[in-house]
């Protein structure tokens, strides 16, 4: 059998398979098996691989050790885009690599494979460098990064061209034709490559803010916000200008918060957006909501919400009249769920009418008026009025004050169907707040039917799910056998969730039914903890016992099921049996 090779030291290079059998990660026997396995061609690092028998961790510490190569934590690693521009795209892709860094006529680049002479040859040529100095890193770090780093390239490219000393547009009044956003201009091209990415990243919100060294780029992705460019401030200019005409905004004014809504289109595509204008301490900060189309809603069996919550909500949305109340803080899927339960009362047979701030979707077939205090529009008087347009079913969208809380409860009790959302921390909260707010209490124990508290939290990626045993222990007390069947995942990270290990999200939620015990109490005046003890015996599950079943079940990690729901306001557990 021949040696191995030496390296420039004269020392003999150690095979893949020794290290990785040294380092315990994988079984002499598993590698002689891998190599009989192997497909023509292929290395013994990608035969490993598609067998499953090493992570992608292990074999590159591995890679690393035995090329005697650094190894690079891409979560952590600056790129610079400039020696990124030197490799097309569709070559760092082919070669799986991402260029880091470009010193004098050395590029450095990661690799998952820095031993593939072939690719290290076409980077050189392609790339015009005289050396490239390969770094080992491990394919789903790699393939996030490269994305970013791609996408801030372009991004990159179209700011320059921008010119500083003028903007974009020669008029104040926006062009009707949502297409302006797309023109062939820099500062068009540039729009429509924000949302673009926005869009492939599935991002809620675009953030611009501004600071000392710029205005830095950033996108909301399942709650989370990733920065993806920055802009220098004199190129950001022309930017702001443009986005502020589309939602016909004054953009002389530049020293109040301003709103508006814009329509672009993006490729084939039109999109909404919800622009908002706010002045701070190194100036303008555009947030842009990116707003669903009608045909994008969910319906409310989409909305992930267990069987026995589904069943409660349907059967309410099912009765002629009654108030509904959806509870959680901003950003917890109410909107959502509240467009769900109105296509549920199908709105092409009923008078469906909303008050909203803002209507976040426009819905053919349902009357949605925008509420707006400037003008004296406020819900109370949206509601002393909306009752004469002879509704079946009406939404408020919050319940923030005594006099729309006290008409809210009315309106329930007169032959509507109400459903109102308020801001609250869980369930049995949301009935003590609306009597504190001064809704008459014995109408409220009459209309109320149901109180749906929820929190949206992130699921376990589907692409790099694993299972994650020690988790059972972080897991609370759960009486009987629940954990015996526990299988608790994590996410590793790989190319569909960037790397993160969570894709995606899904609602958890509390159903507070009101039985006659609780109408009892709520004439007599109720406190928060009696609802949630009152409610507890009668069968309701706080928002964390929905959690701890999701992660149970593998589809939200433990960490996930404790950071998104809150403590319930009363024990919820029963010690398990001796």
């Amino acid at each position: 059998m021949s040696q191995p090779p030496a390296d420039d030291t004269g020392r003999r290079r150690r095979r893949l398979g020794e290290l990785l059998v040294t380092a315990g990660a994988v079984g002499a026997a598993e590698v002689e098996d891998a190599v009989d396995r192997a497909a023509p061609g292929e290395r013994l690092g990608a035969t490993l691989r598609r067998l499953g028998l090493v992570t992608e961790p292990d074999l590159a510490d591995a890679l690393a050790t035995q090329l005697r190569l650094p190894r690079i934590d891409l979560e952590q690693e600056e790129v610079d885009l400039g020696a990124v521009a030197l490799l097309p795209e569709g070559l760092a892709e082919r070669y799986d690599v991402l260029p880091l860094a470009f010193d004098g006529d050395t590029l450095s680049v990661a690799m998952t494979d820095p031993s593939d002479v072939d690719a290290l040859d076409g980077i050189r040529l392609a790339s015009g460098a005289r050396t490239v100095r390969p770094v080992v890193a491990t394919a789903a770090p790699l393939a996030s990064a490269r994305r970013r780093a791609y996408r801030a390239t372009t991004t990159r490219e179209l700011v320059r061209q921008l010119d500083p000393g003028r903007t974009a547009v020669a008029s104040r009044q926006p062009s009707p034709e949502p297409s302006v956003a797309a023109a062939s201009t820099p500062i068009g091209q540039l729009v429509e490559a924000l949302i673009a990415d926005a869009l492939t990243a599935r991002a809620s919100d675009i953030h611009l803010e501004p600071d000392r060294d710029g205005v830095r780029v950033r996108l909301r992705v399942d709650g989370q916000l990733r920065e993806t460019a920055r802009i220098p401030e004199q190129r950001a200019a022309p930017l702001r200008s443009r986005l502020k005409l589309l939602a016909q905004l004054d953009i002389a004014e530049r020293r109040l918060p301003q709103d508006g809504r814009a329509l672009v289109r993006v490729g084939s595509r039109e999109q909404d957006l919800r622009v908002s204008a706010m002045p701070t301490l190194h100036g303008e900060t555009i947030v842009l909501r990116l707003l669903p189309r009608h045909a994008d809603l969910m319906g409310l069996g989409e909305l992930g919400f267990s069987p026995s919550d589904h069943d409660r909500l349907a059967a309410v949305l099912a009765r002629p009249q009654g108030l509904v109340l959806l509870t959680g803080p901003t950003g917890s899927g109410k909107t959502t769920t509240a467009y769900a339960s109105l296509e549920a009362v199908d709105p092409h047979r009923r008078n469906v009418l909303t008050l909203e701030d803002p209507v976040e979707v426009e819905w053919p077939g349902v009357n949605q008026t925008q509420v707006d205090p400037d003008i004296g529009l406020s819900f109370a008087h949206g509601l002393r009025h909306v009752l004469r347009q002879d509704p079946d079913v009406l939404l408020v969208g919050e319940v923030r004050d005594r006099e729309t809380a006290a008409l809210t409860v009315e309106a329930a009790s007169t032959g509507h169907l109400v459903l109102a959302t308020l801001h609250t921390n869980d369930a049995p909260s949301a009935v003590a707040r609306m009597a504190d707010l001064g809704a008459d209490r014995f109408l409220l124990a009459s209309a109320l039917q149901l109180v749906v508290a929820q929190r949206l939290v992130q699921c376990v990626c589907e692409g790099c799910a694993e299972p994650d045993p020690a988790a059972v222990d972080q897991l609370p007390r759960l009486p009987g056998d629940a954990l015996a069947g526990a299988t608790p995942r994590r996410g590793r990270g790989c190319e569909r969730c960037d790397g993160l290990g969570v894709y995606g999200r899904t609602a958890v939620a509390e159903t507070l039914p009101v039985t006659p015990q609780l109408r009892q109490q709520l004439q007599s005046g109720v406190d928060e903890l009696r609802v949630a003890h009152t409610s507890l015996d009668a069968g309701w599950r706080p928002l964390r016992a929905d959690a701890v079943d999701r992660a149970i079940s593998g589809q939200i990690t433990v960490a996930e099921a404790e950071r998104a729901t809150p403590e319930p306001p009363v024990p919820w557990l029963a010690d398990p049996p001796a």
